[in-house]
This record gives C-alpha cells, structure tokens and sequence, in this order.
C-alpha cells in the first residue's frame, strides 16, 4: 500500500507493524477507515487481489473525486484486502468503480453533496451464484454474505481514501447515510421477468454491475391490499411521491426492490417489468398544487419540469424522467411480497450507470 491512499496524516509510511493492535493504532491515526476497523494490506493480501483481476497492478482506471487521487488497480486491491473482500470479487469492484467514474454518475457531486445518496452496487447475472452473493433475506444489509459486505465495503474505502471523502472537511452530507458503510445488492437468478442486466442492455448470459446512487430503502407494506396490481402498485407509487424526497421535486431517477412472491403475483396478471414500469410512472405523478402549495403567488414550477405543467395547479407532475428511470430489481426473501422504495439524488447526478464485469 502506498502513501498515495493514506488521507489526512502525512508520516512516512512504517513498512511493517509489530502486531494488530499497532495496525490498528497506525491504521487509525491515518484515518485510512470510517470508524470501523480495516485489515493490514499486506503485500501478499493486494498481490492476490491484483492476481485475481485479470489486470495489471498499475493500471489506472481515473481519478476519484474529490481529492483526485489516482485509482490503479493496484490501489484499489489494496482498499479491497483492507475492506475483507474476497480476492474472487476484484473484478466486480473493479467493474463498478469504472461506471462510478462514468460522467453521467457525478462521482463528485455525490461525494460531497448534503443530500443523503451513497453509491448502490447492484450485481446480477450468473456471477451471483459463483460469488455467493446474498439475494434474500437481509440483502440490503449484506445478508451474511462475505461477498455482498466486501464489495460495498471495497467502494466505500476506494471512495474514502482515494477520494478524500471525509465528513466536515469535503463531505457536507447533512444527516448521513448508512449504506456508507457498504450498500451492494444482488439480483436473484430466476425472476419470472428479464434480468435487470438485460434491462440495462447486456447480454442475458452476461454477468454486469450497476452503480445508482439513492437514499437507504423505505419498506412498502401492502397492508389492507387484496392481489389487485393497480391497488399495489398504487401503494409503492405513493412511497415514490413523498414530498419530500428528491424525486418529487426534481425528477430523475429510482430505485424500487421486489420481493420474489410480489414479481410473482405481478407476473401473472400480465404484469412485466416494462409494464409495471410504466404503471409506477403513471401512478406516482402528483399534482403541482400539492407539491408546491406555498409558493408566492399561488403553485409555479421548477424550471426543468416541462412547460405544459407550469403555473397549472392542477397540472399532474412526473417523479422521475420516464418510465425507463424506475430501476426494478428482484431480490430479497421469498416469504410474503414485499418493496422498497430508494429515492434518487433527483436530476443532479447518481443516475444509473451499468458495466459488464469481465472475468
């Protein structure tokens, strides 16, 4: 590990550490973690992880914001043995910090913005299984799965000590989030509709990871609901247009996850993902007099919502930029149907961005 990764604390570099106590002690005083412990990078430990990702060591794949620190292979492999990610998960890590570097994902807006988004890695296709990634109960908190947490835990320490992203300093995220800490989920591999790989434009064999940046999930219980789509669907709608979330003022994008028996039932009433997509379009638009009801002079507009909807209160607007911007993954366990609603950063930037992983 270099000193180029080491944040915050400038002394030279000790080589070797006695014990994991001292590690610890060094590993704190050069804020190289987020409050939870890392493991030492050992050589043999960055060597394995480079080893595994097919790719030469100094190989560099950007700059990440803010601090603009070089992201080399090499670099990233050695966040990844400090985060406990499996060596096998390298590619995946490496996949997903080339789409967080992408433009359209503003890596540096969601770096410091005071919004309370946090890069979601979202893995499908066959690479789940052979990685043991967690795709039931629990999956937005890792699920047990070794996998699921290193991978989340390998971006967050890239993001922090290559980055820079320190509370306070650069950072000025108002109440937090904590997917920080690691926010990587799994697609399950046998959903009645496409995958969410092919969604996205990759081959359905293909394995590919997703990077989008939105708030931690807010659950959508179908209380009092009979198996009616449009009355489900209809719930999941209204936990999209809260008024105060992102989405509903300034559009772009979101995230919704499914439960397996909910997709089910979906499923077979002719409910696929490009139709469920559009009804959750349709039934979260919302009503410009209830969005902005206090305005100076009765409802107005943003000016990047269209203009058919300005200055009309009555006006239904949209939460998202379309139909295609609702991101459906299937996953979580297979129990009772079940969502979760993720909000986006809005238009701002954390849009959705998909790679295939190469092995």
């Amino acid at each position: 590990m270099t000193l180029s990764t080491a944040p915050v604390v400038h002394e030279p570099w000790p080589g070797r550490v006695a014990d994991l106590d001292a590690w610890l002690e060094l590993s704190a005083r050069l804020r190289l973690g987020d409050g939870l412990p890392v493991l030492p990078p050992t050589r043999e430990a960055v060597s394995e992880r480079v080893r595994a990702s097919g790719r030469a060591g100094d190989e560099v794949l950007g700059e990440i914001p803010p601090r603009g620190a070089e992201a080399s292979v090499e670099a990233i492999a050695a966040n990844a043995a400090m985060a406990g990610c499996p060596p096998a998960c390298m590619p995946v890590v490496l996949a997903a910090v080339e789409a967080l570097l992408d433009a359209r994902f503003n890596l540096n807006g969601v770096q410091v913005t005071t919004h309370p988004c946090w890069p979601l890695a979202i893995v499908s296709g066959p690479i789940v299984a052979s990685l043991g990634l967690a795709t039931a109960e629990s999956v937005f908190s890792g699920g047990g799965s070794f996998a699921s947490v290193g991978i989340g835990r390998a971006l967050r320490l890239v993001l922090w000590n290559l980055g820079g992203a320190h509370p306070g300093e650069l950072v000025k995220e108002t109440l937090g989030h904590p997917g920080r800490f690691g926010y990587c989920i799994a697609e399950r591999l046998d959903p009645p509709w496409t995958a969410f790989h092919e969604a996205r434009g990759c081959a359905r064999g293909a394995s590919a990871v997703t990077v989008f940046a939105c708030e931690a999930p807010q659950s959508v219980a179908y209380w009092g609901l009979g198996a009616d789509p449009e009355a489900r669907l209809a719930m999941v709608a209204d936990q999209m247009r809260a008024r105060g979330n992102n989405n509903t003022h300034t559009m772009g994008e979101c995230l919704i996850a499914l439960s397996p028996a909910e997709v089910r039932l979906l499923d077979a009433r002719g409910y696929t993902r490009e139709r469920t997509q559009e009804r959750l379009f349709e039934l979260s638009k919302r009503r410009l007099g209830e969005i902005l009801p206090d305005t100076p002079g009765g409802a107005k507009a943003y000016e990047w919502w269209p203009d058919r909807i300005r200055g009309d209160p009555d006006a239904l607007v949209p939460v998202v930029d379309g139909p295609e911007a609702i991101h459906l993954v299937v996953t979580g366990g297979d129990s009772i149907p079940w969502a979760a609603v993720c909000p986006g950063w809005g238009h701002l930037g954390g849009l959705a961005v998909t790679r295939p992983i190469e092995r």
